[in-house]
């Protein structure tokens, strides 16, 4: 779990300061996907109050899209099996198109494929370390 919160640190502090795409929610959906624990909740409300005061935005409105991004993908884990690569593609795709339409960055479709294309391999990587079957 110590690896997961160096990733996430270094997350926002690459978003943050020297890209634009959205690192951290990919991130937090395969979290969200590998451990299945409510205490990911959390951890996205922290790291959207760290976004909001590195980019100096009102405190909430980050950490607020992330617990709905996150709540979205635990209501879908009722229907469907959720570890898999495709659910992790397209979840953090959406997750990272809306994110940067709703708070208004260029290239978005450039940005969440690049994204998505993260979370598989983040996906691949901690799934074989947790034994998570893909």
């Amino acid at each position: 779990m110590l690896l997961i919160f160096v990733l996430l640190f270094l997350a926002s502090l690459t978003f943050s300061g020297i890209t634009t795409i959205p690192l951290a929610v990919p991130l937090l959906i395969v979290c969200s996907v590998i451990f299945r624990k409510p205490s990911v909740f959390f951890i996205a409300f922290i790291l959207g109050l760290l976004f909001d005061l590195f980019l100096l935005r009102p405190l909430g409105q980050t950490g607020l899209f992330f617990i709905i991004a996150i709540f979205t993908v635990f209501i879908y884990e009722r229907k469907f099996e959720i570890q898999t690569a495709t659910v992790v593609f397209f979840s953090s795709f959406l997750a990272s198109l809306i994110y940067l339409m709703v708070f208004k960055y260029d290239n978005v479709l450039i940005q969440s494929f690049v994204s998505s294309l993260l979370a598989i391999l983040l996906f691949r990587i901690l799934s074989s370390k947790f034994k998570v079957q893909s």
